[in-house]
């Protein structure tokens, strides 16, 4: 199937809209095929003709870039995220950006020992909050009625490893563990009040929280100074009516027995993890994201190899209790090749169609 695809094979149109088959699968119920959404982001603004400094600077640019993914590859998700230091930046963070790279921490918002002076944000004026926000409702207000919109939060020890540094947090949690906890607890308010503006707007809120992996700290390093706190904002999230899903970049297995306690939605994989074991482990009380690899595969790979990988993982997740969405092991890189997007949306076009033809899987 895959020689036949590279060599003109022609793919079945998609019979129903995103909102529509998101809304069956939702419900249990067979839909034309298993959801894939392409994980994009500033990485990809140079598709619109836009610099990545012009992208985080405009909320139109924002939007234009996620009309563009969704007109020319009918990805089955849309949003805008407020990047990994968009909340540090509005507490006081500087970030250094660039034309062709996404930005940089460049100098923390404040030294960990002063912790209780940590900035509580007005999501309404500081950083590039606004932008992002306006970002969102426009994304909302233009494909809302086509496509599932939502927003990434930062998770709040990632924020917090942008608020006064990676390496001193880590070695806070060691010999300052009160302020680390009070620098946490100011965290979760103001992902609380970003929060709120996006529940607000009516969008899915997603989590990206890479510093929680356990590629850099421990089992119980996260059990005592970063699950707790994401347990707070997801409570938040919940209390007021929402739901909400978890990405962790690198290795995350050791942590799979307490996420899966936490009440989430969805959990997106690495391509490092396995989601077969996702599935048996996670599938059960929420749905499985993932995980073709961002950059061997998608980035640096050939639609060959995209079908190929796409395949496994939709043979490993199709049949997953809460459901499985086909996407990247995280955020494509800058210059992700067109037609290796393309291949990927049409995976799930192909090996992810129901019913689901289990000899095209193997």
């Amino acid at each position: 199937m895959i020689e036949r695809y590279l060599n003109g094979l022609e793919i079945k149109k998609d019979e129903l809209t995103a909102i529509e088959r998101d809304k069956l699968l939702s419900e249990g119920k067979e839909a034309d095929r298993i959801m894939c959404c392409l994980d994009t982001g500033e990485t990809l603004a140079p598709m619109i003709g836009c610099t990545l400094n012009e992208y985080y600077h405009s909320s139109e640019k924002m939007c234009e870039l996620e009309e563009y993914i969704y007109h020319n590859f009918h990805s089955d998700g849309a949003g805008v995220s407020c990047t990994l230091r968009g909340m540090a930046e509005a507490m006081g963070a500087k970030v250094k950006y660039a034309d062709y790279n996404i930005a940089q921490l460049e100098e923390p918002a404040l030294p960990l020992k002063e912790a209780h002076n940590a900035k509580l944000v007005d999501v309404d004026k500081d950083g590039r909050l606004p932008i992002i926000l306006k970002g969102v409702r426009l994304v909302k207000e233009k494909l809302g009625g086509k496509v599932p919109v939502s927003a990434t939060v930062t998770g709040p020890f990632t924020i917090a490893a942008m608020a006064v540094g990676t390496e001193q947090l880590l070695i806070g949690t060691v010999k300052m563990p009160d302020k680390v906890r009070a620098l946490m607890d100011i965290i979760v308010e103001n992902n609380n009040r970003y929060i709120d503006r996006l529940l607000d707007i009516g969008v899915g809120i997603g989590f990206a929280d890479p510093v929680s992996s356990t590629s850099l700290i421990s089992v119980e390093q996260y059990k005592k100074f970063s699950l707790p706190y994401f347990q707070k904002n997801v409570d938040h999230i919940k209390k007021n009516g929402g739901g909400c899903g978890l990405h962790i970049c690198g290795t995350s297995r050791k942590l799979w027995d307490y996420i899966k306690e936490t009440g989430i939605g969805a959990f997106s994989l690495d391509n490092v993890e396995d989601v077969e074991e996702a599935k048996y482990i996670l599938g059960g009380r929420m749905c499985i994201q993932g995980n073709v690899p961002p950059v061997e595969v998608m980035r640096f790979g050939t639609p060959y190899d995209v079908l190929r990988s796409a395949k496994e993982c939709i043979r490993k997740g199709y049949d997953s209790p809460k459901g499985y969405v086909l996407t990247s092991g995280c955020q494509m890189p800058i210059k992700t090749p067109k037609e290796n997007m393309q291949a990927l949306m049409d995976a799930a076009r192909i090996f992810g169609r129901y019913p689901i033809d289990e000899e095209l899987l193997r």
